[in-house]
C-alpha cells in the first residue's frame, strides 16, 4: 500500500454550513452549478437569497434575510 499523509488539508465547507456562517448582505460568486445547489440549500433552511449572472457568466449570491 502506497498511502502519503498530508497535513494542512481543509476540510470542505458545505452549503449549507456556508450559507449558515454568512450574515445578510454577504455574497459569494459561483458557477451555475453552485449557484443551484446554494438555492436549493437556501430554501430549505429557510435562508432568503438572490442571484445574478455577472458579465464573466459567474454568478453572485447574496444572502438577504
Amino acid at each position: 500500500m502506497d498511502l502519503k499523509i498530508e497535513k494542512g488539508i481543509p476540510i470542505p465547507s458545505t452549503a449549507k454550513s456556508l450559507l449558515k456562517s454568512m450574515k445578510v448582505g454577504d455574497s459569494v460568486a459561483c458557477s451555475l452549478t453552485e449557484r443551484n445547489l446554494l438555492r436549493v440549500v437556501a430554501n430549505k433552511q429557510g435562508i432568503e437569497v438572490v442571484t445574478k449572472k455577472l458579465k464573466d457568466d459567474s454568478y453572485r449570491i447574496w444572502r438577504v434575510k
